[in-house]
């Protein structure tokens, strides 16, 4: 009785027309309010993936940057422990040069970063020399020639960065001293790294349009290198720089979101410190880029919620036109049986009577001309499913038999029906009809005649359908962008090259597989391998080429790899290969059938095939490391060791 009562309340508080205008506006809301929801979920998420997306492109260069100088500062250290004493007399040059010369020329082709070794005496004059030719006049006179570490310590010291005159590039001058047996100086072994080549490699990370990767130092906040450059920033300290003041705490990486100080643009950066040298590289993706994406989706949204609104108020006016004919009509009705008639043969709706123990019609209002083509008088006397398709006709008596069951029985509420059914046109054209039907009962309440009113709402059918389907297509949208962001985490964590997994899922996997080896006392094996001389493969034939080979290689690597092995690549044309449960001697044969099935391949440039051979380094958990740096370092050095032994081998780590 209650909820009768409040819904008779409600229906007098709110007439049909204001309960279908609310339900209108609450569904256009809803659906708006559910895009609001999801393009607020949407940015959120590129919010919340912009920063490992900055630490991912710092991790990148990290791995690289500490790769090589890692390298060349094991070349340092071996040049200035085995070059003669003699050798960095300026009287005895000539007696040392050939040899001097040979030994650099030896290391001066593993980097393409380095342009050659340099050899000064303790005055500073140039004594050997390989790789590219520089301007070497005033070597003494240079600041980084006189610095303290230099001039009284034994450790690596990084110069400021320096223009040659000759070339017009710029280096970074990588200097370690030489010392004899009381502590003085004889002289300096240096790199110069060439910063145009990194430069390049900075070129080939994407940070978007208006993203910034730099390289700046640890020790005093000078800045290094930077893409886009900044010239007139090289060699100056960037004030109140918020990276360097976390860099100056302590911090070995990390991320943060600020204005650039430069450009004033506002990016997501994250930092990394380069190993243990006093370097650390920068990476920042502009908000304009990472949500770029987002915006034309907001844009599409915006869009699609204004058609729907359109096409909303367009059936929501159709059906209150509807609605207030239909008023308006049952209003005359129940004015005057007088005017009835009149009312009837104006109608656009067709009026008509039946009589039910013939179910054949006894009026028809002239409105059925236009609905149907056919005159009153073609329709009088016919049967009612006459003009219904099989389907509405078959309905329809079904219909009058339950409804006449029910009025018998004294249901009240079976004497108006309210129907859809389809009709045949004269022409032969079907159209949707809503009818509504009263079932006219005498003194005793036995039923004898229909009274029917049938209006023809193939339009209103057809917005439906049309809404429908927008709300069809707005669902399909939603679904998209549920199957992008899965595509997207995908992304995240493999290299768009290779396919394989990149650095930051395997550092990841790393950690885990580690301490799952350790707490179940299993095995785990390393394997870092890179492609020899792959850098003279890009020079001589093009990047493409290069792709092309590595891609084969992780197609390979692929075609070799248990579901449980992590094949991922390390950064350039390292890779690395995780061997959860696989013990070394194991792990050793694996990476032989690797370079034997690498060194069988060949790449096709025109009418010539192009081979390759690779290089490997195989290190296992426990006996060689037992922290996932350890066994990287341990992997990297048993790498190096092949490639010092003439490369196309397969090396295992020796303490």
């Amino acid at each position: 009785m209650g909820i009768s009562t409040s819904g008779q309340m409600i229906s007098r508080a709110f007439g049909a027309r204001v309960r279908l205008v609310l339900f209108f506006v609450f569904t256009w809301l809803g659906v708006v309010l559910l895009l609001a929801f999801l393009l607020n979920e949407g940015r959120r998420e590129a919010e919340r993936k912009a920063p490992s997306d900055a630490l991912g492109v710092t991790s990148l260069l990290e791995a690289r940057l500490a790769a090589t100088m890692r390298r060349l500062q094991g070349n340092l250290e071996h040049l200035a422990v085995s070059l003669p004493r003699d050798a960095f007399k300026l009287a005895e040059v000539g007696r040392y040069r050939e040899a001097v010369v040979n030994e650099l020329e030896l290391f001066s082709g593993q980097f393409p970063e380095v342009s050659g070794f340099r050899v000064m005496d303790a005055a500073g004059s140039l004594l050997y020399a390989s790789g590219v030719a520089l301007e070497t006049s005033g070597f003494a006179e240079r600041s980084y020639f006189n610095a303290p570490a230099v001039q009284s310590g034994n450790a690596l010291y990084f110069s400021e960065v320096i223009t040659d005159k000759l070339s017009g590039r710029t280096f970074l001058f990588v200097i370690q001293p030489v010392r004899d047996a009381h502590g003085g100086l004889l002289g300096l072994v240096a790199a110069p790294l060439d910063l145009d080549v990194l430069a390049k490699i900075f070129e080939t990370i994407n940070v978007g349009s208006k993203g910034v990767v730099a390289i700046w130092r640890a020790d005093d906040g000078r800045q290094i290198l930077r893409r886009p450059a900044v010239p007139d920033q090289v060699n100056q300290v960037l004030a109140n720089n918020p990276l360097y003041r976390r860099i100056e705490s302590g911090e070995k990486l990390g991320t943060m979101r600020a204005p650039a100080m430069l450009d004033g643009l506002d990016r997501v950066y994250a930092f990394q410190r380069i190993a243990d040298y006093p370097l650390y590289v920068a990476g920042g993706l502009a908000v304009d880029d990472y949500l770029a994406e987002w915006r034309q989706t907001l844009w599409v949204a915006a869009v699609s919620a204004l058609l729907l609104f359109l096409s909303l108020s367009l059936v929501l006016i159709r059906l209150l036109r509807a609605e207030n004919e239909e008023e308006v009509t049952a209003r005359k009705l129940s004015q005057s049986e007088a005017r009835y008639r009149m009312l009837a043969e104006n109608s656009h709706d067709v009026i008509w009577t039946l009589d039910i123990p013939s179910r054949r019609y006894t009026y028809v209002s002239p409105s059925i001309t236009d609905m149907c083509g056919y005159l009153p008088e073609d329709v009088l006397g016919q049967s009612i499913d006459a003009r219904l398709t099989p389907e509405s006709a078959s309905r329809l008596a079904r219909d009058i038999d339950q409804r006449l069951r029910r009025i018998a029985a004294g249901d009240k509420a079976a004497s108006v029906v309210v129907s859809e059914l389809e009709q045949v046109c004269k022409d032969g054209e079907v159209i949707s009809t809503e009818v509504v039907s009263s079932y006219l009962q005498d003194a005793d309440g036995v039923a004898h005649t229909i009274l029917g009113i049938t209006r023809n709402v193939s339009e209103r059918k057809a917005a439906e359908l049309a809404l429908r389907e927008t709300n069809r297509q707005l669902h399909a949208r939603i679904e998209e962008i549920g199957r992008l962001q899965v595509a997207l985490q995908e992304l995240a964590v493999r290299d768009s090259l290779t396919g394989l997994y990149n650095r930051r899922y395997l550092d990841e996997t790393l950690e885990r597989e580690v301490s799952r080896a350790r707490r179940e006392g299993n095995p785990l094996a390393l394997v870092m391998l890179d492609i020899d001389y792959f850098k003279r493969v890009n020079d001589t034939y093009g990047h493409q080429v290069g792709d092309e080979a590595l891609r084969m290689l992780a197609t390979t690597l692929l075609a070799d790899v248990r579901t449980e092995d992590v094949a991922c690549r390390y950064g350039g044309e390292e890779f690395l290969i995780l061997l959860p449960n696989m013990p070394l001697e194991t792990a050793i044969q694996r990476a032989e059938a690797w370079r034997q099935a690498i060194e069988e391949l060949s790449v096709a440039l025109g009418n010539f095939h192009i081979t390759f051979t690779i290089s490997l380094g195989v290190a296992a958990y426990p006996e060689h490391g037992k922290t996932p740096d350890d066994l990287t370092r341990c992997a990297d050095q048993a790498l190096y060791r092949a490639k010092h032994e003439g490369r196309n081998q397969v090396s295992v780590f020796s303490a």
